[in-house]
């Protein structure tokens, strides 16, 4: 059987996913930071615990990241998908966003995705597995009150590019997907501009977490390198490659009042 491990698992798109690859057949691991939602995913999906089990840990710490893929491998003896969905939002200008908030979007969106992976790499090269970033169409360009997320985010485009350009050759596939407006488990959290936590309202003209799921596994299973989501990010994608200035325009002009970024969502 396959084995596959998912950085924020217990939640929101990870746990469908999860879901999604138990219905594959797979042994799934769901790795999380809070013990609680990961004993009730596994509750929920798997209340035997017969093959999918969970591992609490933060993926900003590279030794937690290790220990977690020297578990799996101990129990399972390999690992051919990893899905580095773990991440965090927050809503707040540059000037009033603070230093730490700035080192918590790096950490938690990009450097956390990297320590799983440098971990990871050598087993699911082995199995010529796959590897899937979960990036954001923020990431494509930034807008306004979520610059610290969107660097983080967009930093994982060239890392996958660098990573696939080194391992394509094993036979690994890399995949990114760019993931819209998505619905929200109801006491999910982001960060203020100033660090407090603060609760993220339903979003609107969203896809659901099963959907997002849905493409992820279709992503797997077609190897495919990119994917972005929604029809908005199509067009937007269109928008920034083709006409940037005009991009630039718009984003400046209309973001700004959009519900979506602002303050109390």
């Amino acid at each position: 059987m396959k084995v596959a491990l998912i950085t924020g698992g217990s939640k929101g798109i990870g746990r469908e996913a999860a879901r999604l690859c138990l219905k594959e057949g797979m042994i799934v691991y769901i790795l999380g930071r809070d013990g609680e939602a990961l004993e009730e995913t596994a509750n929920l999906l798997d209340p035997e615990q017969k093959v999918l089990f969970s591992i609490q840990a933060d993926v900003t710490d590279h030794l937690a990241c290790k220990r977690a893929i020297d578990e799996v491998i101990t129990r399972h003896g390999r690992l051919d998908l990893l899905i580095n969905n773990a991440g965090m939002s927050m809503r707040g200008r540059v000037n009033e966003t603070t230093p730490e908030v700035l080192e918590a979007m790096v950490h938690i969106n990009f450097l956390g995705s990297a320590y799983m992976t440098y971990y990871a790499l050598p087993h699911i090269t082995g199995q010529k597995g796959s590897i899937i970033f979960t990036s954001s169409l923020v990431a494509l360009h930034g807008v306004p009150k979520v610059a610290g997320y969107a660097a983080g985010k967009g930093a994982l485009t060239a890392y996958t590019e660098s990573l696939r350009a080194e391992v394509s050759s094993k036979g690994v596939h890399i995949g990114i997907i760019y993931v819209g407006f998505t619905e929200n488990d109801p006491k999910k959290v982001i960060y203020s501009a100033d660090g407090s936590l603060m609760p993220l309202s339903k979003r609107k003209n969203a896809h659901t977490q099963q959907d997002v799921a849905r493409y992820m596994l279709k992503m797997i299973k077609r190897r495919k390198k990119r994917m972005v989501l929604t029809p908005l990010g199509h067009f937007s994608s269109f928008l920034y490659r083709f006409f940037p200035n005009l991009s630039d325009w718009i984003i400046a002009r209309f973001n700004p009042t959009n519900a979506q970024y602002s303050e109390a969502n």
